[in-house]
């Protein structure tokens, strides 16, 4: 009984290790962050799209890594969330 629940927690182990390992290979860097905000504003009015452009550009979000995900804040508020390859936008912060 105890040889089994030994070969769980280690494979066990080895499953979460392999995950961590995943979630750090395909966290999105700077770059993917700061094209995942382009491409929501291109999506809103001309105006709004160019009004923020320009704000971005004089003040762009400060990026921060934990590892296994990133995110960016602009102005203090939670602008995106990154894992496994794809970013999240909080639309709220560039209204």
């Amino acid at each position: 009984m105890l040889k089994n629940q030994g070969k769980t927690l280690v494979l066990s182990v080895i499953i979460l290790l392999l995950v961590a390992i995943l979630l750090a290979v395909t966290n999105p860097d700077r770059e993917s962050h700061h094209q995942a905000i382009k491409n929501k504003l291109t999506q809103k009015d001309a105006i709004t799209n160019v009004l923020n452009r320009g704000i971005l550009a004089v003040n762009p979000p400060s990026y921060h890594t934990v590892a296994l995900v990133s995110y960016t804040k602009y102005e203090d508020k939670l602008a995106t969330i990154g894992a496994m390859g794809y970013v999240w936008v909080n639309e709220k912060v560039f209204k």
